[in-house]
């Protein structure tokens, strides 16, 4: 089964916008013309392709990781002192802990990073981009800052988009929030930039690219998934957990 070519026909000429971003080093971009071949090239070497590196991490690397937060060297620490003053029951009970705490963090990640791999690559191939004064098929990975989009019902936004004029679009946000409902742009309570990974499920827009590549909302969240920079939730439970082996600490450095 083969899919569809991307749209490229739409009007254009009624769509007025010039965008500066000094921060993310976005051009002014005429949405009548596009962004130049030269200009696309200096976004380019400015930000590199629209792709998300996926290193492919051995799964026991994955789990090894698990037993270097901080909760797991508490625990840990707690299972040496024990084994210190040979208290062979707390011991046994601190190790059980420890190995049930690593194997569910290490469930957590695996389906974290799978799904994100999931969709990364459910991006769509190709999109209608407007440049140098033509609509054109162009590859994801070719989008850059600046670049004007067009945006269909269907389509699986490939980078950070920011409306610029058209319909009210239903946009689909389940794969990155989880949310059931489907979400409208622009709102006041969403914004106007649509996320890379969301799907158009009606309406039909002109867009400007912002971001591309691991600058996007879910390249960064990728990112923490596949490093060791990612930010570990303590719960309630894991709290009382630490607040247990602080006591348990303390006493048995007494005895």
């Amino acid at each position: 089964m083969t899919s569809e070519p991307p749209k490229t026909e739409a009007p254009v000429e009624d769509i007025e916008i010039g965008k500066q971003d000094a921060d993310n080093d976005i051009p002014y971009t005429n949405a009548d013309v596009g962004l130049l071949a030269e200009e696309v090239q200096q976004q380019r070497e400015i930000h590199g392709w629209n792709e998300i590196p996926a290193p492919e991490a051995p799964l026991y690397l994955l789990f090894v990781h698990q037993f270097t937060g901080f909760l797991a060297i508490l625990i840990e620490v707690a299972a040496i002192i024990s084994l210190a003053v040979q208290d062979w029951t707390d011991f046994g009970i601190i190790v059980g802990i420890l190995l049930v705490n690593g194997c569910l963090g290490f469930r957590e990640e695996f389906h974290a990073k799978k799904s994100l791999d999931e969709l990364s690559t459910s991006l769509e191939s190709e999109i209608a981009v407007r440049r140098a004064g033509e609509t054109k098929a162009v590859p994801t990975k070719e989008l850059v800052p600046g670049d004007i989009c067009l945006l269909v019902g269907g389509t699986v936004v490939p980078a950070d988009i920011e409306y610029v004029k058209g319909d009210t679009m239903s946009v689909d946000t389940a794969a990155l929030t989880g949310e059931p409902v489907p979400r409208k742009y622009p709102s006041s309570e969403y914004g106007d930039v649509i996320l890379s990974g969301s799907t158009i499920i009606a309406g039909e827009c002109y867009g400007i690219v912002v971001k591309t590549g691991i600058n996007t909302e879910i390249g960064k969240a990728q990112a923490d998934v596949l490093s060791d920079k990612a930010v570990r939730v303590v719960s309630v439970f894991q709290e009382k957990i630490i607040d247990w082996f602080k006591h348990l600490s303390s006493a048995e450095l007494l005895w």
